[in-house]
């Protein structure tokens, strides 16, 4: 019993740390100011990398939102990257002013395959930097003038803003709109207020040209975010963030279009932990670094959804040694920490830009959660999608 107790003891105090972790950087955000504003003074050359794996229904949108950019359009250029495919992505990619590349190469599938063959098509000097959006997404007007922005603070490499294109469209778009923007508002802009490492988020990234060429690509997991990530925090490159360049992505509408996709980056995710975040988290130990310890955490904690889940577990063993031996601790404990996330869940409603709607989301969040740790569970079993594949929707 001794033994099960200090087993415990450790789940609740990992699941504490994960739950302060959180608590800190909601403060620091509703407490520190934004950096100041600093004006360019070099209108940079950008290469937006659009990969599309059988996009046709949704790259028109994101191509109409490149093109009116407010950003000199002699200043970028768009490369899309029709991947494997076998629906008419190409056939809507030339109606554009822009370069399209056929990559067919059934044995190297994936998105970080498709970026890092793509980075050696194209002549690295025309450009200072590439930003890499998704075939299904959707860009705000400034987004070219925002990275500049951060660019010229001096950041290398950006992630920005990720947000949901179709948040009204259902239950399930609800509920991952405040996820969304919990990240997008609140955690993300803490980080950087406080000089730390955002993560990259797969969509929406941006790279200096003399990152990629020093470091290449290299990153072909099914996490090649995580992956690539990872890698640029060992050798002390940071992720920057950008709270104003905005990428939407359209968003799966229920659970059963969300599941494939889900467990594909649940298990590029997990997989990347295994490979990187100990490793991270002892480099930044050693070191005494807190800006790449820090940077350990995204993998080494769990997300907001299993972090939930995983305090739910403890609940019920709480309420178990209760029911057994009249002590109250350990459900209290747990329900405290239950309570806090609760609570960081309802700030995040707030922020979204219909607070009503989004809270009658927390009525199926149940669902969600038990649907979530079966996603989870199957991942860490390793039965992750292994293949980069679009999702399926209704148009």
């Amino acid at each position: 019993m001794t033994l099960v107790v200090l087993l415990f003891v450790a789940f609740g105090a990992y699941l504490t740390a994960y739950v302060l972790y959180q608590s800190v950087l909601f403060v620091v955000n509703a407490i520190v100011r934004e950096p100041a504003f600093v004006e360019p003074r070099t209108t940079r050359r950008f290469n937006v990398f659009v990969p599309a794996h059988n996009e046709e229904l949704y790259l028109p949108r994101l191509l109409s939102s490149l093109a009116a950019q407010a950003y000199p359009h002699d200043r970028y250029r768009v490369t899309v990257i029709a991947d494997n495919c076998t629906d008419g992505t190409v056939v809507a990619a030339r109606g554009f002013d822009v370069d399209v590349l056929e990559r067919t190469d059934h044995e190297r599938r994936g998105k970080g395959h498709a970026i890092g063959w793509t980075l050696k098509q194209i002549d690295l000097d025309r450009f200072d930097a590439i930003v890499i959006v998704d075939g299904d997404s959707l860009v705000s007007p400034d987004l070219l003038k925002q990275l500049n922005f951060q660019l010229e603070r001096g950041d290398r490499v950006i992630q920005c803003y990720n947000g949901v294109a179709n948040p009204g469209q259902s239950w399930f778009t609800r509920l991952m709109d405040v996820s969304r923007t919990i990240a997008n508002e609140i955690l993300h802009p803490a980080k950087r207020k406080l000089g730390l490492s955002s993560h990259l988020m797969g969509n929406g990234m941006c790279f200096s040209v003399d990152v990629l060429r020093k470091f290449g690509w290299g990153a072909f997991t099914v996490g090649e975010d995580w992956e690539y990530y990872a890698k640029l925090v060992i050798s002390d490159v940071p992720v920057g963030y950008s709270r104003l360049a905005h990428v939407y992505h359209q968003e799966s509408v229920n659970l059963k279009q969300a599941s494939s996709q889900r467990l594909r980056w649940s298990g590029g995710r997990f997989q990347v932990l295994r490979l990187y975040g100990p490793s991270l988290l002892m480099a930044g130990i050693k070191s005494r670094s807190l800006m790449c310890l820090d940077a350990s955490l995204p993998l080494v904690f769990p997300n907001p959804s299993l972090g939930m889940n995983l305090t739910v577990v403890g609940l019920m063993f709480g309420a178990l040694v209760w029911f057994v031996t009249g002590q109250t601790i350990f459900v209290a404990w747990m329900a405290l920490l239950a309570a806090l996330q609760f609570l960081m869940f309802v700030v995040g409603v707030f922020h979204t830009k219909e607070p009503l709607a989004s809270g009658l989301s927390l009525f199926i969040a149940p669902v969600f959660l038990v649907w979530k740790m079966g996603i989870d569970l199957l991942s860490v079993a390793g039965a992750g999608a292994k293949e980069w594949k679009p999702t399926v929707r209704r148009s």
